[in-house]
């Protein structure tokens, strides 16, 4: 019965992750990330091209999966595309990677297993970026199922899992370059766990020690190379991407290690998300999470205690696969911290350790209170933990998706950009050509997203960085102008053009010219209307 119980309750967890992940996915107005990785997907969709880009991109795996999410839709355009298809895709993987998980199996209790599930379905971090069309949730399920493979090769070398660790890792490459951290600490955690076991079986606590075989890594490199391979060269169409992938390494290490740029942060800037704050009178923390981790790690190195008092160890996982997910996230979550440049979804593949450590940690705490009065206690408060997570998870990805005080918005479009292209529609609606309206767009690569997602139904759109190179200015319908070109645009065109603001983001404003006949038609049309 209770095995049942905790298998129902792990099963809600998968029905619950699924639920806040795929509800209401619309929310929230297109990041400028998200519409930069559409438009690639687009171009895929419509004409059947991709060509790996190593300089502002990365891997091509998120595309290749949403086509057949798109297909499946019958959406056959870009501009048939909506939000909500798109993010239809990492939503399902993140709440995917929780399946994937429970094979770590009997390794990990069940009961640690069933916590675990429940804090990875209600994290509201992991949520939040599972609702992201960005790379990060496919890249945590594949590395999940890789360290899930390497453990399961560990514990049977002869069942093929040496060669799922290979292909999950040729996913885990041919979808961010963050790949080389992920299996760089996998590797440690593997030599700290054959270390662990020669030790035991010299002190004789162990009878045989496990090995790993030097033709099974063969096979795993092999197909790693070969599944990241199919995808940077799209399916063999171009041979250039395999190389470029190759290089992107020096491209984002580069990136990764400039310390004065936009996107630069301090070493616990991570932990400053995930411990919390209170902003505007909301309170936001996984700390629970954070503490119950550390225990798990203090778990799996305490002694066995004496079987007198014990009929069992109350550690609730395998010590190797214990000490192997300590390695892992430790060594990754240092990765990720030391490295200066920082977005704040790169921590899914570190918290993912923390996590699953944690649902061992919960379990050791309660099996190592030695009443049941302090047992209910513990359940009282790991229960009130997890409901607040609850209350938090609506809170980021329902109530708040786009508020600053949201700890997990990071550089969003503010939800008075959607003005803007409501703005374009009504005037589209009254202009001769209708979605032919002539759009020029005058603003840096950074403030010219998410525009082309939102314009992606017009025809005449000419994005510019460089005032000289946009042509005449009077030609056109409509001139949106990021702050550094707004002023220059407003003296050229004067009395021509209607001016109106548009909030981008927290501190960008963008401009837009209406010509003044266009404009004259619009109030012509309203006026009418009334």
């Amino acid at each position: 019965m209770k095995k049942v119980a905790l298998g129902g309750l792990i099963l809600l967890a998968i029905a619950a992750a699924f639920l806040l992940r795929l509800n209401d996915l619309d929310l929230r107005p297109m990041h400028h990330d998200e519409a930069n990785q559409a438009v690639k997907f687009g171009a895929l969709l419509e004409k059947g091209e991709y060509a790996y880009d190593k300089t502002d991109h990365h891997g091509p795996l998120l595309y290749y999966l949403t086509l057949p999410a798109a297909k499946a839709m019958g959406r056959a355009r870009f501009q048939d595309l909506d939000e909500s298809l798109l993010r239809t895709v990492p939503a399902f993987f993140g709440a995917a990677l929780i399946a994937l998980f429970l094979l770590f199996g009997s390794s990990i209790d069940l009961e640690a297993r069933a916590v675990s599930a429940l804090l990875m379905a209600l994290s509201p971090a992991m949520t939040f970026y599972s609702r992201f069309y960005i790379q990060e949730m496919l890249f945590a399920f594949f590395a999940v199922g890789f360290l899930v493979s390497i453990w399961r090769y560990i514990l049977r070398p002869d069942g093929g899992w040496y060669a799922m660790a290979g292909i999950f890792a040729g996913l885990m490459a041919a979808t961010k370059e963050t790949a080389v951290i992920v299996l760089a600490a996998a590797a440690l955690g593997l030599i700290a766990v054959l270390i662990r076991e020669r030790i035991s079986v010299l002190n004789r606590d162990m009878p045989v020690k496990r090995k790993v075989f030097a033709r099974h890594v063969v096979i795993a490199l092999i197909a790693a190379v070969a599944v990241a391979a199919l995808f940077y060269s799209s399916f063999g169409t171009n041979l250039e991407g395999i190389k470029d992938a190759v290089s992107s390494l020096n491209v984002y290490i580069e990136k990764g290690s400039d310390a004065t740029g936009l996107h630069s942060h301090p070493f616990f800037y991570y932990f400053g998300i995930l411990a919390g704050r209170i902003s505007g009178g909301l309170v936001w923390t996984e700390i629970l999470v954070l503490l119950l981790g550390l225990a798990g790690m203090v778990f799996v190195f305490v002694r066995r205690p004496d079987p007198v008092i014990y009929t069992s160890d109350p550690v609730p996982v395998d010590r190797s696969l214990g000490l192997f997910l300590i390695v892992y996230t430790v060594g990754t979550t240092l990765a990720f911290s030391l490295l200066p440049y920082k977005t704040p979804w790169n921590l899914v593949p570190f918290y993912l350790g923390w996590l699953i450590l944690a649902g061992i940690g919960a379990i050791g705490i309660f099996r190592s209170v030695p009443t049941v009065v302090l047992r209910i206690v513990v359940l009282l408060v790991l229960g009130l933990g997890l409901g607040h997570l609850a209350l938090e998870n609506r809170q980021a990805n329902i109530s708040y998706p786009s508020d600053p005080r949201n700890p997990y918005v990071y550089a969003q479009t503010s939800p008075d950009f959607l003005k803007l292209p409501a703005r374009m529609e009504q005037l589209a609606a009254v202009h001769p050509e209708h979605r032919n309206i002539l759009i020029i767009v005058l603003a840096g690569p950074y403030e010219q997203w998410p525009l082309p997602w939102y314009f992606r139904g017009y025809k005449k759109v000419g994005y510019w960085a460089e005032m000289g190179k946009a042509g005449d200015l009077s030609k056109a319908d409509v001139v949106i102008a990021s702050p550094e070109f707004a002023d220059d645009v407003g003296r050229i065109l004067g009395d021509r053009v209607i001016v109106e603001n548009y909030g981008l983001r927290p501190d960008i404003i963008l401009t837009i010219h209406i010509r003044r006949a266009l404009w004259n038609e619009f109030m012509k049309g309203r006026d009418s209307v009334r």
